[in-house]
């Protein structure tokens, strides 16, 4: 009797791992941890130079996330694919390339009339440029307003790519923790743009430590395993003369004209503080700009407190974005410590 109870404990423990073991961590199919590193690759027109093409090799990256373009909410109120990739050359046939759309809150919100089109757009895109894929991802700023729209897309759009074997994965903003994961075979959290970019008073809207870590406790129970995505860039946000952001530009001022340039604080700027105002031109006129850009010990900092939280190991590390600009600020050994 005690050998056959013993047997039979034996027997019900093993049932109840394996329940265990399929129960939380997945939405869609069962995600294997892939080997090298992952890059974002997120412009207007494919073509890479020297130092992208060395970068991909020196550093084992087997995955490109390929933005392929933006879904929008047209002026006249109509959902139109917009910064459509063009590509002046060839993708690398040996990583894994995912074609990568961009659908923004409004036109979540009327996903019905675009999901075939958007799905059209990307296999025509694909077979006119050579580009063999096995999943889609999908980057969305979908919010509380827009939540039910976006989970109904997700499920509804990994239902059409089934029949096709194509994988879906989504990118995971850090205040989207706060919500239930999306049907998708995986994510990518989003380790930057944290702060509000249009407040003056932010001081890195890319990565700040401390808009990191309230959501980063909530990582333990999110239901969807993870990659993390990590930032190599820095931009430069223009205000006008009652600190209104006008928009992004990418390194475009050289802030050692003094004459131009009057320093406020470590990152901030008055652009000619000396010039009579016109508070209606001005308005529209970049009168203060704030440079942004992200350390290498912020970003290690930021990894490991995000790493230690997960239940799981990330999927993989993905760098944001691969642009030798941005990249060649980091040494190669500083690019391994991010990816180790």
């Amino acid at each position: 009797m005690n050998k056959r109870f013993n047997w039979l404990i034996c027997i019900g423990i093993a049932v109840a791992c394996i329940f265990l073991s399929g129960c939380g961590k997945s939405k869609g199919k069962a995600v294997d941890t892939p080997d090298g590193n992952a890059v974002y690759y997120w412009r207007t027109t494919f073509r890479m130079n020297d130092y992208e093409r060395n970068f991909i090799k020196e550093h084992n990256i087997t995955k490109m996330y390929v933005r392929f373009f933006d879904v929008v909410e047209n002026w006249d109120g109509r959902i139109m694919p917009v910064g459509t990739m063009i590509f002046i050359d060839k993708v690398p046939q040996d990583i894994e390339i995912v074609p990568t759309v961009y659908i923004s809150s409004e036109a979540i919100a009327r996903y019905e009339e675009v999901k075939d089109k958007m799905l059209a757009r990307i296999e025509d895109m694909a077979s006119a440029n050579g580009v063999k894929y096995g999943e889609i991802q999908i980057d969305c700023d979908w919010t509380e307003s827009s939540a039910d729209k976006y989970f109904a897309f997700m499920k509804e759009f990994k239902t059409m790519l089934e029949p096709k074997g194509i994988g879906l994965s989504t990118t995971v903003r850090m205040f989207q923790l706060d919500y239930e994961a999306p049907v998708a075979d995986y994510g990518v959290l989003m380790c930057y743009n944290t702060g509000d970019i249009k407040k003056w008073e932010t001081d890195n809207s890319i990565l700040d430590i401390k808009d990191v870590k309230p959501y980063a406790k909530k990582l333990g129970g999110y239901d969807l395993p993870l990659s993390v995505a990590l930032p190599c860039f820095s931009w430069d946000i223009t205000y006008g003369v009652d600190k209104n952001m006008l928009g992004i530009e990418y390194d475009s001022y050289d802030f050692s004209d003094t004459k131009r340039f009057s320093k406020i604080s470590e990152n901030k700027y008055e652009i000619d503080k000396d010039k009579e105002r016109n508070s209606y031109y001005d308005y529209w006129t970049p009168c203060f700009v704030r440079h942004e850009e992200v350390s290498l010990k912020d970003i290690l900092e930021a990894k490991d407190m995000i790493v230690s939280e997960m239940s799981d190991k990330p999927l993989q590390i993905v760098l944001y974005q691969l642009d030798s600009v941005n990249l060649s600020k980091f040494s190669s050994d500083d690019v391994e410590k991010i990816y180790r």
